[in-house]
């Protein structure tokens, strides 16, 4: 799979963000997140009531590592599922194949760090009907996020497009809401989503990513904790 290619729009933003601003932007952002910092300990799984686990933090019951070609090899450890970086190739990911899940009406919350490497880490590719989307975040360098696709195009250049950074070694809490008319999401503090879905054609970016629920990421080692879903 290639790097989706950078819009000469998104191109000139990033080129400006960095030359611009930078400095004020990047104590701006890290004084939001540090307030979203989970306590960094190797507890049990945190389940609230109302929602269903989807990992034991034991082992990986339940999803089966997708073939990319290159990948690494997902692995448990101390109540912790770790996606290393890919060994050869671009990506590693993990793919529900455990019980049947909603394809909407539900909200999926997890802790992901980001442990080695500088771009996508816990990306998430979630069911929405009959199709599928990707929620993206610290990709292309590390300061993109959004969803892809909407209507051809993807988190780097569509309206869910925002930039900013998230800080390595650091636990954030993802949470998405899938409804027949919207789709929202946050990382820690941000808020990434908040589309209404009417009108728009919603899909992945790719072919070669899988079409089920499946936890992935790029030239990146992740980690991942307390992953649950909650049907409503």
């Amino acid at each position: 799979m290639k790097y989706p290619v950078k819009s000469k729009f998104i191109a000139l933003i990033i080129a400006a963000f960095a030359v611009i601003g930078f400095v004020s932007w990047y104590c701006k952002s890290q004084e939001q997140h540090e307030t979203v910092i989970i306590e960094d300990i190797p507890a049990a799984q945190d389940i609230p009531e109302g929602w269903e686990s989807l990992f034991d933090g034991k082992t990986l019951s339940g999803w089966e590592k997708v073939t990319y070609g290159g990948e690494g090899e997902p692995y448990v450890n101390n109540g912790i599922l770790i996606l290393p970086r890919a060994v050869a190739g671009l990506m590693t990911g993990l793919c529900w194949v455990g019980d049947p899940l909603p394809e909407n009406n539900y909200i999926i919350c997890y802790e992901a760090r980001r442990v080695e490497g500088v771009d996508i880490f816990a990306a998430l590719t979630f069911p929405y009907g009959d199709t599928s989307a990707s929620l993206i975040f610290g990709g292309w360098g590390g300061i993109v996020n959004g969803l892809s696709s909407i209507n051809g195009y993807d988190a780097s250049e569509n309206e869910t497009t925002c930039l900013f950074s998230l800080t390595d070694h650091v636990w954030y809490q993802i949470q998405l809401h899938v409804t027949p008319d919207s789709i929202r999401a946050t990382v820690g503090n941000e808020k990434v989503v908040d589309l209404a879905t009417a009108g728009k054609d919603i899909h992945l970016r790719s072919g070669n990513l899988d079409t089920g629920l499946t936890l992935w990421s790029y030239v990146s080692t992740g980690e991942i904790r307390n992953i649950r879903i909650k049907r409503l």
